[in-house]
């Protein structure tokens, strides 16, 4: 995981519980239609946008009823209502997962840059995989129940 080690130490775990998302694995590519492209953009944006709701939050991420806990408490968080994402690059790699390269801001500042993560496919909608979710909360020490079942693939 290529991380700014300055400033993700800086963070503290409220923070990268309002990211919630990290690493994901890559894959082979195949069509990059420019729906499905758009589609997961809006998804990954939507879910670290600051002024999205902690119930529109858990529907953008893959398992997110899972995870909704976890995602309430951050959205008490005064540093949640500062967070957004840009989503540099999309890779679709089969018709139901994507290889995304994303970065978060806090307050305006980069926090985390040319991070990749996944998204996936769920009932015709992508949504923000639950691995990339875990792999952050696991970065700052975090252990939830809902990570050891996340059902997309990880790696460093």
């Amino acid at each position: 995981m290529r991380v700014q080690s300055s400033r993700s130490a800086s963070l503290g775990a409220s923070a990268l519980l309002v990211l919630a998302i990290g690493i994901s694995a890559c894959g082979s590519s195949s069509s990059n239609s420019s729906s499905d492209v758009s589609a997961v953009k809006q998804a990954w944006t939507s879910f670290f946008a600051g002024s999205t709701s902690a119930a529109d939050k858990i529907k953008l991420l893959q398992n997110g009823q899972e995870f909704s806990q976890i995602i309430n408490e951050a959205a008490g968080l005064a540093i949640s209502k500062t967070s957004s994402a840009t989503v540099s690059n999309v890779v679709i790699n089969s018709p139901t997962s994507a290889t995304v390269t994303y970065s978060i801001d806090l307050g305006g500042k980069p926090a985390l840059q040319n991070q990749t993560g996944a998204a996936v496919k769920v009932n015709g909608s992508w949504l923000v995989g639950d691995a990339s979710f875990c792999a952050l909360l696991a970065l700052e020490g975090q252990s939830v129940p809902a990570c050891s079942s996340a059902t997309s693939t990880t790696a460093g």
